[in-house]
């Protein structure tokens, strides 16, 4: 099985909740919501994230596994290193 299959993808290739959290980050973030249907490309016959997307995130500093996942423990790891190195 594969892992579109496994994250329930629909109709736009993307696993289910990917374009309510793009929605979501732009209206927390007061940004303009990346377009669905530019996140994934083909390339040699797969889909992989597409440059543009890939630029964008990085951009704005979305976190891909929580939009793409919906997985929010990079992001509560972040914060906690970061107030760890904060009392070192």
């Amino acid at each position: 099985m594969e892992l579109q299959e496994r994250l329930g993808a629909n109709e736009t290739g993307l696993p289910d909740g990917v374009q309510e959290r793009l929605a979501t980050f732009a209206e927390w973030t007061g940004t303009t919501a990346f377009p669905a249907d530019k996140v994934l490309e083909k390339c040699e016959g797969e889909d992989t994230f597409s440059d543009e997307f890939l630029a964008y995130v990085q951009r704005v500093g979305m976190s891909l596994d929580w939009v793409y996942l919906g997985d929010a423990m990079p992001l509560v790891m972040r914060a906690y290193n970061a107030a760890q190195e904060s009392r070192a």
